[in-house]
């Protein structure tokens, strides 16, 4: 299976896009201004109708006060550490430890070095784009809750956070009650003159995890109206295609989402998300995003955009001594698709599966079945590709045998080509013909790579947000959820496992069978579109996470011993075999069949239970 000029051609073009996108690891340049506008002393919060009074300290705070807590359960295993503070009353930093939701490298959310002051999560937003920096008092507070009060130019607001209570029995991070808070907000007028508004709660801000620009970026998120959407951050820059359509950038997005049941923020692995309690019916909810240039290590090296966001609350218009409350979830920890459905709420929804969302919640649950009874992620993705393997066996043995069947047909269908070699229509008449004698599915060796592509979809969305492989090593790999990088070659990296999956690929395809080409133009299109796809799998693999790369090594691997097993089976014979009716010929019989019952049942019976005139004449006589 030699290749000629135009194939060598498309290779190299592959390659060399390979060492550019592996290249393009520069960030592009920051926006002009990336600053989080604050509520300051006289500014006024936009309201749908009169505008509420604004958020300014009644008494400067001297210093920021924090206050920790620590998710654990009843044995005392930890999953994340809280960081709360008086500016804003939220969470101002959350730990997440390692776990076996969570992976084995410790995170930080709502974190960006050396990009200013950030606001906490569950801090107050008045506007779109602005949060508060009002000044809260710790009024209670033990191990799993803590209340903080502020007044607001007679707006008295309350915030009870309290750290969701792990049923007996539950696992603290498995089913994912260590990241979940429940959070009551409550507005009180202490006036005598009404107060009216709305407030929305601040998510925080979250960046990506690395510097490769494979990462899956930032991006907000929400379930509303039974759709799922996920908002990149190159939402706001409105680039249009291909320059086609391209506007000024949004700074802000702006959504009023009806019956939202969650909104919120996350990048590959980590999320944000607020869900309120109680969804009404045709209800309105608006939330906002703002895309953020941040720096995001201590190095100053690592730069991009984050996204931060607020979701709205009913605006409200108080007397005195009324009152409006707000309550909800906040949850604040990995994006593992296990402990999202363990919660329940929709949150599952989250992790943006798409259209193989069914396939990609399978994987995981198998995944984590055989990490828990293997302690390694390298041995589960192995075991996971033996068992999608054996259950797609019998289509491999199908088509397998499809493909020589389809040699042993080639002498046949050279001599139909050569007899009616001026009469294509006629030529395709009689190979299809063929094909109906003989039993043979011209398709038959292409079911295995219809069946894997989604396959490969499916795992593909699973492992580009599975949060559990992070830090997990195997063989040379030192991180399942990054690149292998082995070396560096005048800066370009070298990454074994794409290069090992893209030569067991094509030693997949020299022990595969292979149809006769001679005088097939559509056979030879389809061998060369199977000669150039190993390099373009290695394209697509190069520099996402090596697990997906281990996944595709495997099945090359397990597909290269099932095809050497099957050659040691007896060849198939061709044999003619009895002519099957037609679709069409099908129905016409069973419709004849139908008229025919139907006829039978309508006919005159013969005879009956009171006798006949036959026999009433010859009693007479």
């Amino acid at each position: 299976m030699k290749m000629n000029r135009t194939e060598w051609i498309v290779v190299i073009i592959c390659a060399l896009s390979l060492g550019w996108w592996m290249t393009r690891t520069t960030p592009p340049p920051p926006p002009a201004a990336a600053t989080t506008p604050e509520i300051k002393p006289g500014d006024a919060p936009a309201a749908p109708a009169t505008p509420a009074t604004p958020a300014t300290p009644t008494t400067p705070p001297v210093k920021e006060e924090t206050n920790d807590i620590t998710s654990q359960d009843g044995e005392g295993n930890k999953s994340a550490e809280y960081t709360f503070t008086d500016i804003g009353g939220g969470l101002k930093q959350v730990k997440i430890l390692s776990g076996q939701f969570a992976g084995k490298t410790e995170q930080t959310i709502n974190y960006a070095p050396n990009y200013g002051k950030l606001q906490p999560i569950g801090a107050l937003s008045t506007a779109p784009g602005s949060v508060e920096t009002l000044a809260y008092t710790m009024e209670a507070k033990t191990d799993k809750s803590i209340t903080y009060s502020a007044i607001d130019n007679g707006l008295k607001i309350t915030k009870i956070w309290q750290l969701e209570k792990v049923p007996s029995g539950s696992k603290l991070t498995e089913e994912g009650y260590g990241y979940l808070w429940n959070l009551t907000v409550t507005l009180t007028n202490t006036l005598d003159q009404p107060k009216t508004g709305q407030y929305y709660l601040y998510s925080g801000l979250i960046g990506r995890l690395t510097s490769n620009p494979n990462s899956l970026p930032p991006a907000g998120s929400w379930y509303a109206d039974g759709d799922a959407v996920e908002l990149p951050y190159s939402e706001f820059d409105n680039s249009g295609f291909m320059g086609m359509g391209e506007r000024a950038p949004t700074p802000i997005i702006e959504e009023n989402l009806e019956e939202m049941t969650f909104t919120g923020i996350h990048n590959e692995y980590y999320t944000v998300l607020v869900q309120p309690d109680e969804v009404k019916v045709g209800a309105k909810t608006k939330t906002w995003f703002q895309r953020q240039w941040i720096t995001q290590d201590e190095d100053g090296k690592f730069s991009g955009h984050g996204i931060e966001g607020g979701v709205g609350f009913d605006s409200f218009n108080l007397a005195k001594d009324q009152s409006y409350t707000w309550k909800g979830r906040v949850y604040v920890g990995p994006r593992s698709g296990t402990v999202l459905n363990k919660l329940g709420g929709e949150l599952r929804q989250s992790m943006h599966y798409g259209m193989f969302r069914m396939l990609g919640r399978a994987f995981l649950g198998i995944l984590n079945w055989f990490f828990i009874h293997t302690n390694s992620y390298g041995i589960a993705i192995v075991l996971l590709t033996l068992f999608v393997r054996i259950c797609i066996w019998p289509l491999h043995i199908k088509a397998t045998r499809a493909m020589k069947r389809m040699s042993l047909l080639a002498p046949l269908m050279k001599d139909i080509r050569e007899k009616h070699k001026d009469e294509p229509q006629k030529m395709n008449v009689e190979v299809m013909k063929l094909y109906r004698e003989y039993g043979v599915n011209p398709l038959g060796g292409c079911l295995p790579l219809l069946f894997q592509f989604p396959i490969f979809l499916g795992y593909f969305a699973m492992m580009k947000c599975a949060v559990e492989m992070r830090g997990h090593s195997f063989l040379w790999v030192p991180d399942l959820s990054l690149p292998d990088t082995v070396a560096h070659i005048a800066g370009f990296p070298i990454n074994l496992l794409p290069i090992v999956m893209t030569i067991t690929m094509y030693i997949q395809m020299k022990v595969s069978p292979q149809p006769s080409l001679a005088d097939n133009p559509q056979m030879q299109m389809q061998m060369k579109i199977f000669k150039i796809m190993p390099f373009l799998f290695m394209f697509f693999c190069y520099s996402y996470a090596s697990a997906l790369a281990l996944y595709w090594t495997v099945q090359n691997i397990i597909s290269i011993g099932q095809t050497m097993l099957l050659q040691r089976f007896p060849e198939p014979e061709l044999k003619k075999v009895p002519p099957r009716p037609s679709f069409m010929e099908r129905a016409m019989a069973a419709q004849q069949a139908k008229m025919a019952q139907q006829a039978k049942k309508s006919q005159p019976r013969t005879g009956g239970g009171g006798g006949s005139a036959f026999r009433d004449q010859q009693k007479k006589k």
